[in-house]
């Protein structure tokens, strides 16, 4: 069993971490401060929300799909914060707001009431209930470490799950959508169509990501709160957006969700 970080190094990382984050810089890693252990990836990812003092408006889940967890060496998924100011509805993303971000299609849970930390597990059906509406959804990933995969996913869970942001299409109420699982996802950059997934990449079924989340947070004392999202976890893998590009998630029976990255101003 690993030793979990002094609270001395569990500040040093999440202080790193919030650098990064506000300067827009990536780093090599954490040093001696890196955590071993999931407790203290938990414990700086909180640190670092603190230290910002941003919002909280939703959460994402990572390692949803069996491909992600091979890539990450990830026992399972893991979850992070997404913060006011990083959100989107299908619009531009200017190309310095973050560092080559990577795209994930995805579908966002938008919550109608509270899901509070409690001692009783959370079942599918009651958290099927609280969600009013799902969008068609992208989550831009842009770690704050230059090297994604070599960190390990427990420095991932530090930084909040590597999210930088998140991009909407128009919300479906829920009596309107259909079975997330059966849906068909494409993601096209620049008109061609570079990736196919499904809704049952999500641990077989999206809305056993929406069940896992809900009880990993009551578990920790955290409560999903009405008027938060959660994003599901990637149908299609993840892919880089570069400047000048224009990526279109495209979901059956669910629609479309687009993004578009400007280019560096011409000195």
């Amino acid at each position: 069993m690993e030793t979990p970080l002094s609270a001395d190094l569990v500040e040093a990382a999440a202080h790193e971490l919030t650098r990064a984050r506000r300067l827009i810089e990536q780093i090599s890693g954490l040093g001696d401060a890196t955590p071993h252990d999931v407790r203290s990836a938990h414990a700086i990812a909180d640190l670092h929300a603190e230290q910002l003092g941003w919002n909280v408006v939703g959460w994402k889940i990572g390692c949803t799909s069996a491909e992600a967890m091979q890539i990450l060496n990830s026992p399972g998924p893991f979850a992070g914060r997404v913060f006011d100011g990083t959100v989107y509805q299908s619009s531009i993303v200017h190309h310095d707001a973050m560092i080559n971000p990577g795209l994930e299609s995805e579908f966002a849970f938008i919550l109608g009431r509270d899901l509070p930390s409690r001692g009783a597990p959370y079942s599918v059906d009651e958290v099927r209930s609280a969600t009013i509406a799902i969008a068609p959804a992208i989550e831009l990933v842009s770690p704050r470490f230059d090297d994604f995969t070599g960190v390990g996913y427990l420095s991932l869970i530090a930084d909040s799950g590597a999210n930088a942001g998140v991009v909407f299409g128009e919300p479906v109420p829920i009596e309107r959508c259909p079975e997330l699982r059966d849906v068909t996802v494409e993601l096209d950059i620049d008109g061609t169509t570079v990736k196919h997934g499904a809704g049952d990449a999500i641990l077989g079924d999206p809305w056993r990501a929406l069940e896992w989340l809900a009880n990993h947070l009551s578990a920790r004392q955290i409560g999903l709160r009405a008027g938060e999202f959660v994003m599901s976890g990637t149908c299609t893998g993840i892919d880089p957006l570069p400047p000048g590009s224009v990526a279109t998630g495209r979901f059956s029976g669910l629609g479309v969700v687009s993004i578009e990255r400007t280019r560096p101003a011409v000195v």
